[in-house]
């Protein structure tokens, strides 16, 4: 029988902006983290998802434009000191696996059982609670902002709240759902689950998995779960993914005109690259690199950085 299709609602404004932090030309640069649910959910004024009602994650098919960019000074560098200028950028997703599938799915799971185990009714929770909203690689992360049109450059938009979600399991601490990492939902998964050893034919545990104290399957069993009512997840119920991801300001983000694209033109200032990406979750990071021929160069500056939304399909 035929898998029937999820339908996933497309955003209307379907393009992004942003600027980069600055880039080194002797070491990769890092720390450029784009959320692009929270992005084009700011942007819309209407919720966007990482996954489905089930916990299974959504891929944000983008292309993705790298552009230098054009400074205010003097002389506009690009077309004068900039023409030896070769930028790097290196893009990083989640794996598009069974591996991150099933461990939303998984995490979906624990994180309902979560609030069931304390009697915590939907009603009793955020509006925009329904699903799991991760970081990245950080408890939580920073994610650069989209920005929006304006007179000298662009300026960012307003933004709204978007609250990251967490599970907590007796008296341990409050954990973001990460989605990379050590300790991230990825590897939380593989943790819980029974690893096929080395030799496969050994009926040694050698690998010590799934592991004994892992949150997910605790969540999960009725007898290893939380053990008593906790105060603390009738707090994260109330006030965890309760605010619109959006500004309530009605002369703000939503009523300025829309940075709807930028031409670059003569010298090196025609070269761009864009290229097409298949985004688990909807976040990604990038790192980018400046190299230069003539030594007494600008080594500092970053990216102009467009996303064109092409299509959300579940994993």
């Amino acid at each position: 029988m035929a898998k029937k299709a999820i339908a996933v609602k497309m955003p209307t404004q379907n393009t992004l902006f942003y600027k980069s932090t600055d880039l080194s030309s002797t070491n990769w640069t890092g720390g450029n983290k784009l959320n692009l649910v929270r992005d084009f959910a700011a942007v819309n004024r209407h919720n966007m998802a990482h996954t489905t009602s089930k916990g299974v994650p959504l891929v944000y098919r983008v292309a993705v434009t790298m552009m230098a960019r054009v400074t205010t000074g003097d002389k506009n560098q690009i077309f004068a000191e900039d023409q030896h200028m070769i930028q790097v950028a290196e893009l990083h997703t989640a794996p598009n696996t069974w591996v991150t599938r099933n461990a939303f799915v998984k995490a979906h799971a624990a994180r309902e059982s979560m609030f069931k185990l304390q009697g915590v009714s939907k009603s009793d929770r955020g509006a925009y609670s329904r699903t799991i909203r991760p970081t990245w690689d950080a408890s939580p992360d920073t994610f650069l902002t989209p920005i929006k049109g304006d007179v000298s450059g662009g300026q960012d938009y307003g933004m709204g709240t978007w609250d990251y979600s967490a599970l907590k399991q007796d008296d341990s601490d409050l954990t973001h759902l990460r989605i990379v990492g050590d300790t991230g939902v990825l590897s939380l998964y593989l943790d819980s689950r029974r690893q096929v050893s080395a030799d496969s034919n050994s009926e040694s545990d050698s690998e010590d998995q799934p592991v004994d104290d892992n949150i997910f399957n605790k969540l999960l069993s009725p007898t290893l779960g939380i053990s008593s009512k906790d105060g603390d997840v009738v707090v994260l119920a109330r006030d965890e993914q309760d605010n619109p991801p959006y500004s309530l300001d009605n002369n703000g983000d939503h009523t300025d005109m829309v940075l709807a694209g930028r031409q670059y033109i003569g010298s090196q200032a025609g070269l761009t690259s864009t290229a097409v990406y298949d985004v688990p979750l909807g976040i990604l990071e990038f790192k980018g690199l400046n190299g230069y021929v003539d030594t007494g160069a600008s080594i500092a500056r970053g990216f102009d950085v467009k996303v064109e939304l092409l299509g959300i399909y579940p994993m």
